[in-house]
């Protein structure tokens, strides 16, 4: 491996600075021969706080590594390989709104008893040894559910995950509190799997707690200090339960958000296949089955009907999706499972669906519909398709109210949601797949 700092010839291409998080970015190209070079990219923190997970934790996180530095005007920077073309302007931007969200993530999560790892800590700052703060494991707890004995104390929810709040005692006499996470709507998808390795919790198939179905599990070791309630860990680890229903998706939503805002210049933090190789998992977690189907579900690779609306049509989209998967066709509609769109690149993924993987694409035309950044790359996709086909049906409008669907043929017919309900446009496009 190269050392970016050692070249024959070096030339600063750009900077940056990340201002809220306070970083200063440098873009160099480094040569070793006439068609031998490459581009580095080399970050310098400025600013710190007195708690939390620091720049140069995420920093660290993304890849970067702490090394001595002649280009950014201190001893050491962060550097890591880039590709050429790099979107240095684009980058700082994101990475700012990442650090942010990633910041933001970790205090709801630690509201929650879930310490992110700090890989690097405050020595970078003083001119000393990175030293940060490892995650938290359970070995202490087994499997987290065979144990001599339990007791259910709490239970809560909120509308992603259901959580059991757990008093354990271990055969090797070891006492604390387990919790258990189950999502509403099972399984886990490949970003929230991805967050939870993240974050140490573990996976249990069989959960008492949930009918012996899977969920994921934390624990706390209960400590104690004297006789009373308020001598030990108790208080804390009841709080730390307490803030899972307003914090604990929230932050999990927010870690999903700064990886995003990273991985499209090819840096990541959490443990997420590669959007191509993940996208085909994803197909199936996103057809309109019943969760107990969908664990056994062969991965399709198509759908019969993709269903493309803007949000006034949503009521009308779900019925005619519950319509046709009653009827034993495949649906994709996006408002079954939500938690499995955190994190995704929804522009490739919406594309490859209305473009390639539909039997016939039901579009809600509107005003709404025609305005929408959202819905026009939608149906941007499915007209794209369309040509490809030749004539061949694909498109079927549904009218929601007397406006035109923009580069659709007029001679395509549509039918209307005012005059026909959704009960007799299901019906027919039942008889249509049917055939």
């Amino acid at each position: 491996m190269r050392d970016p700092h050692q070249a024959l010839k070096h030339e600063q291409l750009s900077k940056g600075r990340a201002t809220t998080a306070g970083v200063d970015f440098f873009l160099v190209r480094s040569q070793w021969g006439k068609e031998d070079f490459g581009f580095s990219l080399h970050a310098a923190p400025n600013q710190f706080s007195t708690s939390g997970v620091q720049t140069t934790d995420f920093l660290a996180s993304l890849g970067f590594e702490r090394e001595a530095c002649p280009f950014t005007g201190r001893l050491e920077c962060y550097t890591r390989w880039v590709s050429d073309g790099f979107a240095m302007d684009q980058f700082v931007g994101n990475f700012d709104g990442g650090f942010a969200a990633f910041q933001q993530a970790a205090r709801e999560l630690e509201d929650c008893g879930i310490f992110l790892e700090q890989l690097e800590g405050w020595g970078f700052f003083y001119g000393k040894q990175s030293r940060g703060r490892a995650k938290r494991e359970f070995y202490d707890f087994g499997d987290g559910h065979t144990v001599a004995e339990s007791k259910e104390m709490k239970k809560s929810e909120d509308q992603v995950f259901q959580y059991r709040f757990v008093w354990v005692v271990t055969g090797n006499g070891v006492k604390g509190w387990i919790t258990h996470y189950r999502p509403k709507n099972p399984p886990l998808s490949v970003e929230l799997e991805s967050v939870f390795r993240f974050l140490s919790l573990n996976a249990f198939a069989q959960c008492p707690e949930f009918e012996f179905e899977p969920c994921s599990w934390s624990a706390v070791r209960f400590e104690e200090r004297g006789d009373s309630f308020f001598d030990s860990n108790a208080e804390v680890a009841h709080r730390w339960f307490d803030n899972h229903s307003q914090k604990f998706s929230s932050g999990v939503e927010k870690l999903l958000r700064a990886h995003s805002l990273l991985e499209r210049f090819g840096m990541k933090f959490l443990p997420i296949p590669e959007a191509g190789t993940r996208l085909q998992e994803e197909f199936a977690r996103h057809t309109t089955k019943p969760a107990k189907e969908f664990k056994s579900a062969k991965l399709p690779d198509s759908f019969d009907v993709a269903i493309s609306f803007a949000g006034p049509e949503r009521p009308f989209a779900e019925d005619l999706a519950k319509h046709l998967v009653a009827a034993g066709f495949s649906v994709f509609y996006d408002g079954f499972y939500p938690e499995d769109l955190w994190g995704k690149d929804l522009v490739q993924t919406f594309y490859e669906i209305y473009s390639k993987r539909a039997r016939f694409c039901v579009i809600f035309v509107s005003e709404e519909y025609n305005n929408r950044a959202w819905t026009l790359h939608e149906r941007r996709s499915a007209q794209e398709r369309m040509l490809k086909e030749k004539g061949q049906e694909y498109i079927l409008p549904v009218k929601a109210n007397a406006v035109d669907l923009p580069g659709l043929p007029k001679t395509i017919g549509y039918v209307s949601l005012k005059d026909l309900g959704i009960e007799k446009i299901a019906e027919l496009l039942i008889k249509k797949l049917a055939k």
